[in-house]
């Protein structure tokens, strides 16, 4: 894992020296708070942790930077391009949205609101 090469002093018994940190450990004491301190809502007891990150980066790949899928699925070693597609993207809202106005401008019946 990514987070193998990082550090930290074990307080109990100092000729140990350094030991690897875990991810569980990181989160707990560092990645959680941060996301806190950066107004991301995460409700006490709610689940986060480095997993999230890999959802919001392939979301982000595929739906905000117009990655191709086949390059994020190389990214995150999925066999197949299905994988990538069904479990780690979602459909873009703004995208959506605009189809949707779009397809309502077309029948003729769009709003204020949808233009």
């Amino acid at each position: 894992m990514f987070l193998s090469f990082t550090f930290r002093l074990k307080t109990l018994d100092k000729n140990r020296g350094r030991v690897p940190l875990s991810a569980s450990i990181f989160v707990a004491d560092h990645f959680r708070s941060a996301t806190k301190k950066a107004s991301v809502p995460i409700a006490d007891g709610q689940r986060f942790g480095l997993h999230n990150l890999r959802h919001s980066l392939s979301n982000w790949l595929v739906n905000k930077a117009k990655v191709e899928p086949k390059t994020v699925q190389s990214k995150l070693h999925h066999s197949q391009i299905q994988t990538t597609l069904d479990l780690y993207t979602q459909g873009d809202a703004d995208e959506a949205r605009a189809a949707q106005g779009e397809y309502l401008m077309a029948l003729g019946v769009a709003t204020q609101m949808v233009q």
